[in-house]
């Protein structure tokens, strides 16, 4: 059996409180790291923070961490009770906004035409494959890109739980530590592969960016913490600082090597630019990037360093509510771009922060009401299918 004592039942209460708005016992810290994980990507969005797309990398991390924790406690448990709990819950969680949303856009679609790709991308985003619409030419459209995550997310569901539940313990930590050496070389061979069938540099680092496959390891990064009592790890600060400096003068002597190939110089990426195509940093950046997450969780599990920075209110508030934040951002941000144009009003100059001040305050408030009024009162079913079970026993 897997070892859930000691610790590893502090991670499960945790877990289980993080992955629930509705439990009591939620980490103020983990909080705290969403909420900074979707302001990064808020500011990569708007063209502030050029970095911002890594938040990603650090919501799959803690999933992976939250997700472990939770399975291992619960592979005791009767196949109908583990996998339909499980299922229940993520349903009720990731579902009702997702739809909310495709709701929102369609209606828009049938009103105005608008968004012209909706028509072609609705299926994709539905049956949570969007990860796999970004290959086609057309991408995602830009009100839905973002949901390419979500369906990564989802690949993972449908994975992990079946193997923690019918793998004995030393295979599936076997599995998983094979999954943080094997994943950056499953990039290389998509980037190749990709490169070899026509495509460039730029679709190449895509495939190796949002394929199911090529993330895997940032999920296993997260469970890893659970897997090896990681949160006892003797002093964690040290070693996040020194893989923050790792990736520092990484970034560096990519930034450096492109100057040096006479190659434009993106210097506000700090070298992690999108897709990390240069250098090979899709095949080392995100398993960087993927350790540094998941330093920065066993700081915040065992609160070491300046733990203000991810326990303020405002973070934590954010973090709280950083799921329906994400999905309606970027909606609503192309919905307020398109009210500019009609207004004859460039999105530059004085208009450009004020805009960007109007724009996070109205998708916060917006996140806030769906959190209030709507995601909470749906979690409140969460315990319909354990209950319907024992009235079956």
């Amino acid at each position: 059996m897997f070892n859930v004592t000691g610790s590893v039942t502090n991670q499960l209460e945790i877990s289980r409180a993080m992955s629930d708005p509705t439990r009591a016992g939620r980490s103020k810290s983990l909080d705290g790291i969403r909420g900074v994980a979707i302001s990064m990507v808020i500011l990569f969005h708007y063209g502030y923070f050029a970095p911002g797309w890594i938040g990603v990398q650090i919501f799959f991390t803690l999933s992976g961490y939250l997700i472990t924790s939770i399975l291992l406690a619960s592979r005791s448990r009767s196949p109908a009770e583990y996998f339909g709990t499980f299922y229940w819950h993520r349903a009720l969680r990731i579902l009702p906004v997702v739809f909310l949303l495709l709701l929102a856009c369609g209606l828009c679609y049938l009103l105005s035409s608008q968004p012209p790709s909706f028509a072609d991308d609705w299926p994709w985003i539905l049956s949570f494959l969007g990860n796999f619409a970004r290959m086609r030419a057309t991408d995602l459209g830009p009100p839905m890109v973002h949901l390419w995550s979500l369906a990564v997310e989802q690949q993972f569901y449908l994975v992990w739980p079946v193997l923690i539940f019918f793998l004995p313990p030393k295979w599936f930590r076997a599995t998983v530590f094979a999954i943080l050496i094997l994943t950056p070389m499953v990039r290389l061979l998509l980037f190749q592969y990709f490169l070899h069938a026509g495509y460039g540099s730029t679709v190449a680092g895509k495939g190796a960016y949002v394929l199911p496959l090529a993330q895997f390891d940032a999920f296993a990064a997260g469970a890893a913490i659970p897997l090896w009592n990681l949160d006892r790890l003797a002093n964690p600060g040290k070693w996040f600082l020194l893989t923050l400096a790792a990736a520092g003068v990484a970034g560096f002597l990519v930034l450096f090597s492109s100057y040096h190939a006479g190659e434009g110089v993106f210097i506000a990426s700090f070298g992690y630019a999108m897709f990390l195509v240069q250098d090979y940093g899709y095949v080392w950046g995100y398993t960087l990037l993927n350790v540094l997450s998941m330093l920065g969780i066993i700081c915040a599990l065992q609160r070491v360093g300046p733990t203000w920075i991810v326990e303020n209110k405002p973070i934590v508030w954010m973090g709280k509510i950083s799921y329906g934040v994400y999905v309606y951002h970027l909606p609503m941000l192309l919905l307020g771009n398109y009210y500019l144009q009609q207004l004859d009003i460039k999105n530059t100059g004085i208009v450009r922060p004020l805009y960007f001040v109007l724009w996070i305050g109205a998708a916060i408030a917006l996140a806030n009401l769906s959190y209030r009024r709507f995601e909470i009162p749906i979690l409140g079913f969460k315990d319909y299918w354990k209950n319907r079970l024992a009235v079956s026993v």
